[in-house]
């Protein structure tokens, strides 16, 4: 046996494998959706830099399992769970990290503060038709965040394009009725 410090003479393991190419398939796949991913994730998450890294997140699981999504029968779908999985993820992550975290020296501006509270109305409406209709969310989601067309929209739901337009539909008015029914408890709020 050789006493030879920096391992030269005698590799147990052979040497390292090649980093497996990517997919073509899914590489096309990536591109053609980024735009939807990040829409939703950026939504979610409100920055777009913690949105990306949900979204590579999610690539990184998509580029593993890219045979599977591609032969599912409904590929978008897949990978919107993916994401959708992927930004929860990101919100435990975060959650659990948030302890060690210290406070900024710099604080927010009013302005950004005052924009802040009118999304935080829409947000809490949102999450109530999250709950009451998934599906009429979910589209409105698509249709006005990422700007998906309703036969993009069916064909991602597993729906028809008719029901994608009257979820949709249904999704605006009831936000809208869930935006007006929570005003009088802010009235007080100033």
């Amino acid at each position: 046996m050789n006493n030879d410090p920096f391992g030269r003479e005698y590799d147990l393991l052979g040497p390292d494998p090649a980093p497996p190419a990517l997919d073509p398939r899914g590489e096309e796949f990536f591109r053609e959706h980024l735009g939807t991913f990040m829409g939703i994730a950026t939504y979610r998450l409100r920055n777009p830099h913690d949105a990306e890294d949900a979204v590579m997140d999610a690539m990184v699981i998509m580029h593993r399992k890219i045979e599977r999504i591609l032969a599912h029968p409904n590929p978008l779908a897949l990978a919107l769970r993916i994401v959708q999985d992927s930004i929860t993820d990101f919100y435990r992550r975060s959650a659990r990290l948030r302890v060690n975290e210290q406070p900024v020296a710099e604080l927010p501006t009013t302005s950004y503060l005052m924009e802040l509270r009118h999304y935080d109305h829409l947000d809490r409406a949102m999450e109530d038709l999250e709950a009451i209709a998934p599906l009429q969310a979910q589209c409105l989601q698509l249709y006005d965040l990422t700007g998906l067309s309703y036969a993009q929209i069916a064909s991602a739901l597993g729906i028809s394009e008719a029901a994608a337009r009257t979820n949709t539909s249904r999704a605006r008015k009831r936000l809208e009725t869930l935006m007006l029914t929570e005003l009088p408890k802010e009235k007080g709020d100033s």
